[in-house]
């Protein structure tokens, strides 16, 4: 009976022991997330992915000394580090080099803000991390990179038995080949538990971390509607009412930077497609956006990111809009980003008291200029019909017509054919980062960004293609 009992005990060791190396061997750096957390952010084999991002234009500007030269200010600060501490310079690049997670529970995160070109900005989001936050970095020196974090973040360091704190409130803790930093001791003991136990682990309870695993990206992620903040560049901020979980991932191929936002919806919707003629405008602008007239919502949100003014005068222009653009097929927006100059088209408008409506909100007219004129505080905003559709901007008639004759039209150009083939969608935007660049920095580049929302069955996506 004894003999018995003694194998029953070693076979169920066994199965233990065969239950853990199989949990641990399935383990990769999402696993340290708890289920109750609500942003993941997952940074993949930037050695890997290096060489194909420095093909693309802009992060080309960004990294190399002929432009922002953000490469040799990142090694400078490495050797000075060497220099001050002894410290190999390897044990940060290789950090940075494999995988780095980003994991956060009831924090209000800005997606956007994750994309920066200042190294100081991640310096201070690692320095200021929330106690419900934490960063795990995969590294061949998972006992030595804390120091080095000590140094890049101007921290104390200090080390208690196993782990180490740096400054007052950074816990570290080390597993195997990761190091995890986290905002508080209590953030740091969940997450090592986490990665050894599956049922705890966030990835296990969302299927659609599969994808993520298994997929090849640069970025990737997943966040719980409550928890992600996403902002677009003259489209406002994106609402989530109808969604129930996002990822997110991105790729780079072929000299262009492609990131995708995929929203998963509680109900179906779907993008027809648009016939528009933004590639009729003329080239005088930075930026262009094409919104389907029945996204007033997004149109109210464009006006909002390039009207400077009080919420008064805001709500007065608002309800025009309003107006205008249930008149209309398609709204179009032109901008120059670095001085605020705005143009709204609103395409084949048929509103027939349209001077009734202008009166009411105190525009005057100019029967000679044939234009109305709208007073905003400091801002005077030029109304004026031409060609079957309605112009509101900062841009008087007589110099779009101008600009008309003069400039060559978008189509002319071959950089805005990818923007051409994007036909379904709620909105899609153009920008012309080399323009913007030559004109605000000096430097002379052919760069673009793209991106554009539309509806597919229960998804909604979001894509920006950068090159």
């Amino acid at each position: 009976m004894n003999q018995i009992l003694k194998r029953l005990k070693v076979f169920a060791l066994t199965l233990l022991l065969i239950h853990a190396f199989v949990g641990l061997a399935n383990s990769d750096i999402f696993s340290f997330v708890h289920k109750d957390y609500d942003f993941v952010l997952r940074f993949s084999k930037g050695v890997t992915w290096y060489p194909e991002l420095k093909k693309v234009t802009f992060f080309r500007f960004v990294l190399d000394r002929k432009g922002l030269g953000f490469e040799d200010a990142f090694l400078r600060l490495l050797e000075d580090m060497k220099y001050r501490t002894g410290i190999d310079p390897e044990v940060v690049s290789d950090a940075i080099s494999n995988d780095i997670l980003f994991a956060s529970k009831g924090l209000d995160v800005n997606l956007m803000e994750f994309v920066a070109f200042d190294l100081n900005y991640y310096f201070e989001l690692l320095k200021t991390l929330a106690s419900n936050a934490i960063v795990v970095f995969e590294t061949k020196n998972p006992q030595r990179l804390p120091r080095a974090l000590s140094y890049l973040l101007s921290l104390s360091y200090k080390q208690v038995g196993a782990n180490y704190i740096l400054g007052d409130s950074l816990f570290c803790g080390t597993l195997g080949k990761y190091l995890v930093v986290a905002g508080s001791k209590q953030a740091l003991e969940l997450a090592l538990k986490t990665y050894s136990t599956p049922e705890m682990q966030l990835a296990k309870t969302v299927r659609d971390f599969e994808r993520l695993r298994s997929g090849t990206f640069l970025v990737s992620g997943y966040a719980k509607p409550s928890a992600l903040k996403l902002e677009l560049p003259g489209a406002g901020v994106v609402k989530w009412e109808n969604a129930e979980q996002i990822l997110f991932y991105s790729t780079v191929s072929a000299g262009a930077f492609n990131f995708t936002i995929e929203q998963k919806n509680k109900t179906k919707l779907t993008s027809k497609k648009t016939n528009d003629f933004v590639l009729e405008l003329p080239h005088a602008w930075n930026y262009y956006m094409v919104i389907n007239s029945q996204n007033s919502e997004n149109v109210v949100s464009s006006i909002k990111s390039w009207f400077k003014g009080t919420e008064g005068e805001l709500a007065r222009l608002i309800s025009l809009f309003e107006y205008f653009t249930a008149q209309s097929t398609n709204v179009y927006t032109s901008g120059r980003i670095e001085t605020g100059e705005f143009l709204f088209i609103f395409e084949n408008f048929s509103g027939k008291d349209m001077e009734l409506q202008l009166s009411r909100i105190g525009a005057r007219g100019d029967a000679q200029r044939q234009e109305w004129y709208l007073q905003l505080g400091t801002t005077q905003l030029h109304i004026f019909k031409y060609s079957g559709r309605l112009f509101i901007s900062l841009v008087n008639k007589e110099r779009y017509l101008q600009l008309e004759r003069t400039r060559k039209k978008l189509k002319d150009f071959p950089v805005f054919n990818e923007f051409a083939k994007v036909t379904n969608y709620e909105f899609k935007v153009f920008i012309d980062l080399g323009d913007l660049i030559k004109s605000t920095v000096g430097f002379s580049l052919s760069s673009k960004l793209i991106f554009w929302s539309y509806n597919a069955d229960f998804f909604t996506y979001y894509r920006i293609v950068l090159s």
